[in-house]
């Protein structure tokens, strides 16, 4: 676009491009009353009818001032943010696209330490399973560092990585305090490679740490059937969440895996469905039920908006566009069990992924080979497969030994 634009002009330009998003009119106008225009009088307040990214910054700082201090609400405070991101991003590439924010860490890091943790990024490709918690971890440790008075490398030994695991054990547990020394040997190795530091950080990073093994229970029969007896599939969500949830339960499918689902996965002839798991990086083919490709195909016949995404699942609202990650399916699922008056409780594990137990705890009581149970739920290794063995009650009550041969006779004391 031009740099030069009058705000006013660019303002009309912008809630335009978001009705073209699919987002409905009288929403769009209402984001141009409440959102848009105070950009408008902001810059008419300081004498300037064209767009200035100078007063727009200004204009950010105030708002934010507000919300600081309490003068408007939080809901108010990101409307108004994502109406100067939206303005600017439209003003320098002149169209928009649906987007979520990022959330912000609060390891906030000098500029030294940015680029320490971008070149550390940079130097190798990363799953992107794991991309996400090096990145914590290693802001964590450098904010550490920053915070602990280290404004570069040079002061920094064996030592103060001592210290920063310390700190985490207080408020970490062993599962997480492993997974930071894992990362944490890469990064020192990295600066070991790289010259910025060489010190004795294997040492104070290997030492052993025990995880912890749970066993999450899987969702029961009866529990699944409440669940999708509140499910109003008269409406258009309510095929599409029901659709959703019958596909987790049977089969296994990750709800990240089926937000990626695309039209062209079903081979509705075969009745096949195929996948690429987020977590493997492997394809899948798995039979599609005959219920389940009925849910799925009434959603997509019936209830499914008028889009030209490739995605099977896409949101109820404008715009119409894939599920972001798996995190709302795990929410809508949420919401079905409370409104069923399924008990939860924080970490008890009966969350969407409970479907996947749920399956593989029911081929397990079935007798279905452990190698066909991790082909199914797309398990690389058949050891993955034993928390399944480990919820089969049935069968593991026949590995139980009787009391021949130890009988406690009446009135026998145990000592």
């Amino acid at each position: 676009m031009s740099e030069e634009i009058k705000i006013h002009e660019l303002v009309l330009q912008t809630v335009n491009a978001l009705e073209r998003l699919g987002l409905a009119p009288h929403t769009v106008w209402g984001y141009y009353g409440y959102a848009y225009l105070p950009i408008v009088k902001f810059h008419a307040q300081h004498n300037m009818d064209i767009f200035d990214q100078a007063v727009m910054d200004a204009y950010a700082q105030v708002i934010s001032k507000r919300f600081e201090n309490g003068e408007i609400s939080r809901h108010y405070y990101g409307d108004l943010k994502k109406a100067v991101e939206r303005l600017t991003d439209f003003h320098e590439t002149g169209r928009l696209e649906w987007t979520c924010r990022t959330r912000v860490s609060k390891f906030k890091l000098n500029e030294y330490y940015e680029e320490l943790l971008q070149d550390f990024l940079a130097s190798e490709n990363f799953h992107c399973n794991t991309r996400g918690d090096i990145i914590w971890v290693t802001r964590k440790y450098l904010a550490y560092l920053q915070q602990d008075g280290h404004q570069s490398l040079e002061s920094v030994c064996a030592k103060d990585i001592s210290q920063f695991i310390h700190h985490c054990s207080q408020h970490m547990k062993p599962n997480s305090l492993r997974n930071i020394t894992c990362y944490l040997k890469k990064l020192h190795l990295h600066w070991e490679k790289t010259g910025r530091l060489s010190i004795p950080y294997k040492g104070v990073l290997s030492f052993p740490i025990v995880r912890e093994t749970k066993i999450f229970p899987p969702l029961s029969q009866e529990e699944l059937n409440l669940v999708l007896a509140q499910i109003d599939v008269s409406t258009d969500m309510g095929k599409r969440n029901y659709a959703i949830i019958l596909l987790g339960a049977n089969t296994g499918l990750r709800a990240v895996d089926i937000v990626h689902l695309k039209l062209r996965d079903i081979d509705w002839r075969k009745n096949e469905i195929y996948v690429l798991q987020q977590k493997t990086g492997e394809t899948l083919s798995l039979p599609l039920m005959p219920a389940v490709g009925e849910a799925v195909k009434d959603y997509i016949l019936c209830g499914r908006p008028d889009s030209d995404s490739e995605y099977i699942f896409l949101r109820h609202r404008a715009p119409f566009q894939r599920l972001y990650d798996g995190v709302p399916i795990g929410d809508m699922f949420d919401s079905y069990q409370k409104k069923a008056g399924i008990e939860r409780r924080p970490y008890d594990g009966k969350g969407f992924h409970s479907l996947r137990r749920m399956l593989g705890r029911d081929m397990t009581v079935a007798g279905i080979p452990v190698t066909t149970i991790a082909q199914v739920l797309g398990q690389n290794k058949t050891n993955s497969v034993r928390q399944y063995i480990s919820l089969d009650s049935k069968h593991l009550k026949d590995c139980a030994l009787d009391f021949c041969g130890i009988e406690v006779e009446r009135g026998e004391l145990l000592v």
